[in-house]
């Protein structure tokens, strides 16, 4: 029964995977239909290549979805609305804030933000549907009232405040870390890297970080199971669309670099989760 169980879940996911691999495909045509030029590839990659990548990016994205979606109370839209709202802004415009800055050779393009809205949403509705919560669907409007009730006003404006601060902080610590490792694969501006100035870093990353707290309080909010899975699933979530999908397939990039910046990232999401979960949970286990 295990097997069989674990079997059902394991298709369910692949089924998830082929859907978000085809909208990948239907929102490149839906891009060009609407004008958009497609970004040009990275110097020494071709598109045979990067096409297997993104199966096997597909393949992470549904299971990543998935490992949360049984754990969302509401009804399958709002399921829906939040997983694939989390996971494009996560991965789709989180990617095309980074790439404005960090690179030269056209990265941010919004021809790949609508490639990826429609692969974000279509598995997000399949996974949402096919895993769906383990205690049954339930007024999401509810579950939202329940969850505002947590903290008095005055409470959520200095709660909420201090989320939005930390993740810059958070970002420019572990960057400060990781830099001596980096830094100079920037310089030398390898494989269309560039390296921005100040005024451009901090408001991207204030932007970001309002973003992350936009997309990740519906997930929070709409969250069943004990604070310690939370952070496990949330902060493995954001690593896996933050950055940790974009190092797997950036085949281009030195393996130094992509090594560095994967542990950068793991550091900054589970921490960023742990921020979020002390600041914007109660203590309880049903949370």
């Amino acid at each position: 029964m295990a097997l069989n169980s674990v079997l059902k879940g394991a298709g369910k996911v692949v089924a998830g995977a082929l859907v978000y691999y085809v909208g990948f495909l239907l929102g490149s045509m839906v891009a060009g239909v609407m004008g958009m030029e497609a970004p040009p590839l990275p110097a020494g990659t071709d598109a045979q290549t990067l096409g297997m990548y993104q199966l096997v990016v597909s393949l992470f994205f549904a299971l990543t979805l998935a490992m949360l979606s049984r754990r969302l109370a509401g009804a399958l839209l709002a399921r829906w609305l939040a997983l694939a709202l989390f996971s494009w802004v996560a991965y789709g415009l989180n990617t095309y804030l980074e790439a404005a800055i960090f690179t030269a050779y056209g990265a941010a393009s919004a021809y790949t933000l609508v490639m990826q809205a429609l692969a974000a949403v279509l598995c997000g509705a399949v996974i949402a549907w096919a895993f769906p919560p383990d205690e049954g669907e339930r007024s999401a409007t509810a579950v939202f009232r329940s969850y505002l009730r947590s903290y008095s006003p005055g409470q959520w404006a200095w709660r909420l405040l201090a989320a939005w601060v930390a993740f810059p902080i958070i970002y420019l610590v572990f960057g400060w870390l990781v830099q001596p490792f980096i830094i100079e694969f920037y310089r030398q501006q390898m494989a269309g890297l560039t390296l921005p100035g100040w005024g451009q870093i901090l408001p991207t990353q204030a932007l970001r970080s309002l973003l992350f707290l936009a997309t990740c309080l519906p997930v929070i909010a709409l969250w069943r199971g004990s604070r310690r899975r939370l952070f496990i699933l949330l902060g493995g979530a954001l690593f896996v669309f933050v950055g940790g999908l974009y190092m797997l397939q950036a085949y281009w990039y030195p393996a130094s670099m992509r090594i560095a910046h994967s542990l950068e990232i793991l550091a900054d999401s589970f921490v960023y989760a742990g921020v979020l979960i002390a600041f914007l949970t109660k203590g309880e286990s049903s949370r």
